[in-house]
Order: structure tokens, then sequence, then C-alpha cells
């Protein structure tokens, strides 16, 4: 039974990488003069400070369904032992630093203070909190690469969920010059690649370690199943992309194209955002299929 962490993972999730990537993606997109710091971070901060606030709650009711999970209570059970689980056990040292974190990242976002300091604070301090994500995960069974592995996967989503977003949003609430969008939409559809190369790189080495070279596993285990409608809907946003880069960057100069460019920016974030982050959300809490145990009709076949 995975219950309901992978509804308090998801969007848990989604405001971690999301703010990850767009902290990232207004540093390399501002420029001086036309469209400065300020002025990208402007019609951003509103949703940093959402997206904190929902890391710091969504985060605190996952460290409370694990130690409910491990001592076998529900949620009111697992209070008086929250204390002990924090100071006594591996994860919760890993959450004592999270917990750090996510404090210091809603201070950064909600504190009185210049861009160029509060943009990288919340990169650092998002960087951070993804990588004690990975230590928490299913990827510290299999090691420190595995756990480096997951870090790179989440970051390389972060990147490019983050370019689309902070593009959607700096576009339609930031009203730049039709100069920065022409530009701003190159960097996405830079990143976007690299960062989609990545993903699938090191999406096969996590795959590997949750089913190994096993087409049963893939297809009859829920851990394979859920990675299968992962990458269904991931391969959704693949030909999105595609147009946008070969069809409309090429022409970006025109007032249509950017128009066009900014919809189909619109449509990868909210698929991103509710399929992918959603199932991946799903997969983590799914234990790998090694060593599910085939039935007796199937055993015969392999």
């Amino acid at each position: 039974m995975i219950g309901l962490r992978p509804l308090i993972e998801w969007p848990l999730v989604a405001a971690l990488v999301g703010l990850f990537g767009t902290a990232a993606f207004v540093l390399l997109a501002s420029e001086e003069g036309s469209f400065n710091l300020q002025q990208s971070v402007s019609p951003l901060l509103p949703w940093w400070r959402i997206a904190a606030l929902v890391i710091l709650v969504t985060a605190s009711c996952m460290m409370l369904d694990v130690t409910a999970s491990m001592a076998g209570v529900d949620w009111k059970g697992a209070l008086p032992l929250f204390t002990e689980v924090l100071t006594e056990t591996h994860a919760g040292h890993v959450w004592q630093w999270y917990l750090s974190a996510m404090i210091a990242l809603v201070i950064f976002t909600f504190l009185p203070t210049r861009q160029s300091v509060r943009v990288p604070a919340i990169l650092g301090l998002s960087a951070l909190v993804i990588f004690l994500q990975a230590e928490l995960s299913h990827a510290t069974d299999k090691g420190s690469l595995a756990v480096v592995v997951y870090f790179l996967h989440a970051a390389a989503a972060g990147l490019w969920f983050g370019a689309l977003l902070a593009f959607w949003i700096v576009q339609r609430r930031g009203a730049p010059p039709s100069e920065w969008v022409a530009r701003a939409a190159l960097k996405v559809s830079k990143s976007a690649g690299w960062t989609v190369a990545i993903l699938i790189l090191t999406g096969i080495y996590t795959a590997y370690h949750g089913l190994g070279f096993d087409l049963y596993h893939l297809l009859y285990s829920a851990y394979g199943r859920t990675l299968l409608a992962k990458v269904a809907v991931f391969s959704l946003v693949l030909p999105i992309g595609a147009y946008n880069r070969y069809r409309l960057i090429p022409e970006i100069n025109g007032a249509s194209a950017q128009k066009s460019l900014v919809r189909n920016v619109g449509i990868e974030s909210l698929i991103l955002a509710v399929g992918v982050l959603g199932l991946a959300a799903v997969l983590a809490n799914t234990p790998p299929a090694h060593g599910h145990v085939m039935p007796p009709g199937m055993q015969m076949h392999m």
C-alpha cells in the first residue's frame, strides 16, 4: 500500500524542482539594461513564496507520515515519536538538515533583500534540499552513485520544468520586451535539449536498478507499469518541444511565433507538473520490482 504519500510528495516535488529551475533560469536569462534581474524576479516572487511554503508544509507532513509508517501508527500516534525519530535514526538526521534548509528557503523568499542575493540563495538552498531528498529515497539502498544519479535526474527535471515555467510566467506577468523573449526562448530551447538528454540517461540508470533487464518486471509489476506511464506522458512533451525548437524558434522575432511559443510552453509546463512529476511522486513511493515473485503460470515461460 502506497497510501497518501504520493499525494503529499507530488506538490513537494513540483514546488521544489520548480523553485530550483526558475531561479536558475532567471540568473541565465536576465540582462542588465533592457530587462534586468529585478524585472525578471518581480513576476516570479509571489510564486516563489507560495512554493517555499508548500515545500515546508508538505515536507513536514512527509516526515510525519514516515514516522507513522515506521511505528505502525496513525499521524496522531506518530506525533509523540517525532522527536525520537529525528534524533535517533539516519532519516531523522537527514531531516534535521532538510528542515533547516527549508526554513532558510522560506526566509530568503520573504526577506527584503537584493535580488542578486536572493536568487543565488534560493538556487543553492533548493539544490541542497533536492540532494537531501535523494538521501531519503530508494537510491540510498544502491549506494552513493545512485544518490548522485537521483540528484542529477531531479535537478535536470527542475532545470527543464523551471525554464519553461519561468519563461511563461515572466512573459505573461512581466511584460518583457520582444528582444528578451527571443533571446530567452533560445536559452529555454538549448537548456531543454541538454536536460532531456540527462533525464534519459539518468532515467535508464534508475530504471535498471528498479527493474533489471527483466521484461516481466516492466510489464507486470506496479513499479514497471508506473514507469511506463511516466515515459508515455514524458513522450507527449517531446513533440511539442521539437515543434517549438524547429518550427517556432527560427521565426521567434515574429509576434505570431512568440504568441504560439508562449501557448505551447504553458501546455508543456502543465503536462510536466501534473503528469510527469505526479507519476514521479508515485514511482518514488513504489517499491522497486527486484524480488517480485511471478505467478506459477508465468514462470515456465521465462
